[in-house]
């Protein structure tokens, strides 16, 4: 047994080296070496093993980075050569471009001279190496004065136009040159909405829809819908007075930064037990159609029951989303992806899994049972293809197998997308066709703010019937929504308050909030007195 001593002499002598190395802040490599030396006689020769090994790394680390700078080297632009572009030889020079028809330099991207006005100086589209006058980005050109102006705007249309860029399929002239028209938005089917020019959609006024946090959609001076926001006028109930201000709609987080906590009319944001939003359970307001406090595959939304339409408050629940089913796990799945199922299965209904039955590139129609190739006719009407169910969101839902007929965006502009929404209105549940217009059951449809449209309920049997055959369909009416109530005109102290602030119109269906406006009303009265 050696002595601790000896042991303490003999002690192991390490040496470790390490190396990195970065390029423009990336982690490229990394090399660790240790040398253990078992004796003060040997350590000589390790170290010098050590440091031939670390000369070969280097060598190694010069070599890999020039292969580096090889695969990453920045190519100049075609006009920066001097030989195409005498303008490349000054200082700078890839920033200039030669002009030809006065023989002088320009800088790139600049808007006038040599170009008309509104148009810019940039390389030709192919070798670029020709410099020519186009429209900057995000204009056009118009053949009313051949000036460039900004899309979805007016410019230089009349009043309630905006100008469109005319898609490459239309196109006729084939040049490369963006050319634009005037045309008319499109009118919305649903009352309450207004046309966005930008995507071609519909989205009720005074909503965010497309705009940025803090907007809402409003009507412009020149007729076509904007985003804005602004603490008088219509857009008034809606500004938040707090730190950040914006306009947000009401019933929703907006600015509230409390839980539960929902903006409410009157710029303020609370919750209250009387809003269809409360949830009870918990004591917190939600916003409708959202998440709120369900579990997966669940939205917290107003239900249509027949039973609970005639109780004074109305109330949320957590059901499952639409195309959604519940399984016995207690949540709830898309149909046609995998779901609860096993790798290689898909959801059919609310207890079975089967097997995938389509191949690569086909997509199932539950209808038919089969399977069809995207991108074909397939089972759908004249002027539609098989595509993919847009609707269906991988990252939460999973891949889906379901297909759906429709239109890609060049069978558009191209003209060949055909609709049929008209053709089978009616023959699709929960849906009612009126003045040549087709709209869907429980929603605004045709009726004024704070109705929807619903089904005329007739008494057959002791029992409500929402459907009867096409000789005896029902008809529809407006009704006030769940929690709203029919206002009638009246003299009242507070009415009028209520009215004065907007909150309520005569003759129409009250929002929930004025209720709660009525209720924090009175209690201020009665502290005051």
């Amino acid at each position: 047994m050696r002595s601790k001593k000896e042991k303490k002499k003999r002690k192991d002598l390490l040496l470790s080296a390490t190396w990195k190395v970065f390029i423009r802040g990336r982690y490229l490599f990394l090399f660790r070496a240790h040398a253990v030396i078992l004796s003060p006689a040997t350590r000589d020769n390790a170290i010098a093993i050590v440091k031939h090994t670390m000369r070969i790394l280097l060598k190694s680390i010069i070599c890999l980075l020039s292969v580096v700078n090889a695969r990453t080297a920045i190519m100049p632009p075609p006009w920066a050569d001097p030989s195409s572009n005498p303008c490349a030889a000054q200082p700078r020079g890839w920033l200039l471009l030669y002009w030809p028809a006065d023989g002088k330099c320009y800088k790139i991207f600049q808007i006038g001279a040599p170009c008309p006005e509104t148009m810019e100086l940039g390389p030709a589209a192919g070798n670029g190496t020709i410099a020519e006058c186009r429209c900057p980005p995000g204009t056009a050109q118009s053949p009313r004065d051949a000036l460039c102006h900004p899309i979805f705007t007016r410019a230089s249309c009349s009043k309630g136009q905006f100008f469109a860029p005319v898609p490459d399929a239309l196109d006729k002239l084939a040049t490369k040159q963006r050319w634009g028209i005037c045309r008319d938005p499109e009118i919305c089917k649903e009352q309450g909405e207004i046309y966005w020019p930008k995507d071609g959609k519909c989205y009720p006024k005074l909503s965010r829809g497309p705009c940025p946090r803090g907007e809402l959609l409003v009507t412009g001076e020149d007729g076509l819908t904007i985003c804005s926001c602004s603490a008088s006028g219509e857009l008034a109930r809606y500004y938040w007075l707090g730190n950040g201000g914006g306009c947000h709609e009401h019933y929703i987080k907006g600015p509230c930064s409390e839980p539960g906590e929902l903006f409410l009319p009157g710029g303020t944001c609370g919750c209250h037990p009387q809003l269809p939003h409360y949830h009870e359970p918990s004591g917190m307001c939600y916003q409708l159609d959202s998440v709120g406090p369900c579990p997966q595959g669940h939205h917290f939304t107003v239900t249509v029951d027949v039973r609970s339409s005639h109780e004074d408050i109305v109330r949320a629940r957590c059901v499952c989303k639409s195309g959604h089913i519940l399984y016995k796990d207690g949540f709830c799945y898309r149909l046609h992806t995998r779901g609860p199922c096993e790798s290689g299965y898909m959801l059919i209904n609310s207890s079975t899994c089967i097997p995938v039955p389509c191949k690569r590139g086909r997509l199932y129609f539950p209808q038919e049972k089969t399977c069809y190739k995207i991108g074909t006719r397939g089972p759908c009407p004249n002027g539609q293809i098989v595509l993919y169910d847009y609707n269906v969101r991988p990252s939460l839902d999973g891949i889906s197998y379901n297909g759906v007929c429709g239109c890609t965006n060049t069978m558009r502009d191209a003209g060949k997308c055909k609709k049929n929404d008209n053709d089978d209105c009616e023959n699709r549940p929960g849906m009612v066709m009126i003045k040549k217009t087709c709209y869907k059951l429980y929603t605004q449809g045709p009726c004024i703010e704070g109705e929807w449209l619903v089904a005329q309920r007739i008494p057959k049997n002791n029992r409500y019937v929402l459907w009867q055959p096409e000789e005896l369909r029902l008809k529809t009416r407006c009704e006030c929504r769940p929690g709203y109530k029919r206002i009638v005109p009246n003299s009242g102290e507070a009415m009028e308050e209520l009215e004065n602030n907007n909150l309520i119109s005569p003759n129409s269906c009250q929002p929930p909030a004025v209720s709660l406006a009525r209720f924090l009303n009175d209690n201020i009265k009665s502290m005051v007195i």
